[in-house]
């Protein structure tokens, strides 16, 4: 191999790990999103059912004072 080819395998090598130093980053990163967007579903179908729960309630509550 002459000093250029080799050189030019370096780099190459080089470009490739970086490549791949890049993607672990963007899947850290796209993971960490997913792991967030879960936590605020999981507290949006919370609210939701309290809320429900508590118009339940006011209802009947309602109904109940109406039937007297």
């Amino acid at each position: 191999m002459t000093n250029a080819t080799k050189n030019l395998d370096a780099s190459r090598h080089e470009v490739i790990n970086k490549l791949i130093d890049y993607n672990k980053t963007q899947n850290e990163l796209i993971f960490a999103t997913r792991k967030r967007v879960f936590a605020l579903e999981h507290s949006f179908r919370l609210t939701i059912l309290a809320i429900a729960v508590l118009g339940s309630i006011i209802v009947l509550t309602a109904l109940g004072v109406l039937n007297g």
